[in-house]
């Protein structure tokens, strides 16, 4: 394998362990081999994922840039009522790193922009689409994968839980390359907020709102790209409510988690740590932020 297939194929695995399916994947690898432009697109490869980033995820490449914001975005004529800016409020980390709207249905990020990254890099191009997108998160999404890391970590030693992972990932038909690294993701993530006192040391750190926050981001999204009425992105929101509630007691306690679980998928960073966790702190002490102004 050549140097350029080697980087390709990182390419590809980061697709997949950002949500990306196979489908979407086969799809993006014949539009790069009918322009036979394999060393454009990898040149393209930070600013693809900085916008992909800047939408669904909030892992901005730019962690270390001095731009970060440090004011609250928000839409002073939001039609939205106290319990719908409270749903749309679950996804602020990212958000407000991309200076969207906290208390409103629209990113702000404008039509062209969503339709272009919903098609990239989630193989959406419509309702429809969208709706199979939304359902898989809200059935299992990066979830599944986690328990099954979990589980592999609770074994006896390292040997065993890749003997674990390795057999369930063949069940699952899920990426072995992929799970391992996030394996070693989540040992590392284990290691930092424990350090810095922010998860429970024997607890499970619970990985629901990396899923709902996707949910979320994807509605409003699809809102923005005319995939979604109001009435369809708000019924989707409102739906990862009950669950949140279910599982969080308190906004650190959800804005901790989404950080634990970007770790786990995106690998730990310290330089990044920081600047959201700075952000966390931010949006949980500024008397505008929504986590301030909408109790938990």
């Amino acid at each position: 394998m050549n140097m350029d297939q080697q980087n390709m194929e990182q390419y590809w695995n980061y697709l997949r362990s950002m949500g990306l399916s196979e489908e979407a994947i086969e799809m993006y690898k014949k539009q790069i081999d009918a322009t036979s432009n394999w060393a454009g697109q990898l040149n393209q490869f930070p600013q693809n994922m900085q916008q992909f980033n800047q939408l669904f995820t909030g892992d901005d490449a730019d962690a270390e840039d001095n731009d970060q914001p440090t004011e609250l975005r928000l839409n002073d004529n939001t039609q939205l009522t106290k319990e719908q800016q409270w749903a749309v409020a679950c996804g602020a980390d990212v958000a407000f790193t991309n200076e969207q709207f906290l208390n409103d249905l629209t990113t702000g990020l404008g039509k062209q922009t969503c339709r272009q990254l919903l098609s990239e890099w989630w193989d959406i191009d419509s309702t429809e689409e969208l709706e199979e997108m939304i359902a898989w998160l809200k059935e299992s999404g990066h979830r599944m994968e986690y328990d099954l890391i979990w589980q592999a970590l609770n074994t006896v030693s390292v040997k065993e839980s890749k003997a674990f992972l390795r057999e369930h990932v063949i069940a699952n038909k899920l990426e072995e390359q992929t799970v391992m690294e996030h394996m070693r993701n989540t040992r590392d993530a284990l290691e930092l907020f424990r350090e810095k006192a922010l998860i429970d040391p024997v607890a499970q750190p619970e990985m629901l709102i990396w899923d709902y926050a996707r949910i979320i981001n994807l509605s409003r999204g699809g809102f923005d790209a005319g995939y979604f009425t109001a009435e369809q992105a708000l019924k989707h929101i409102m739906e990862c409510v009950p669950a949140i509630k279910r599982v969080y007691i308190s906004w650190k306690h959800l804005s901790i988690s989404y950080q634990f679980a970007r770790c786990v998928w995106n690998g730990v960073d310290e330089d990044e740590f920081e600047v959201f966790r700075k952000n966390m702190d931010l949006l949980l002490t500024d008397p505008r932020s929504p986590w301030v102004s909408l109790p938990w």
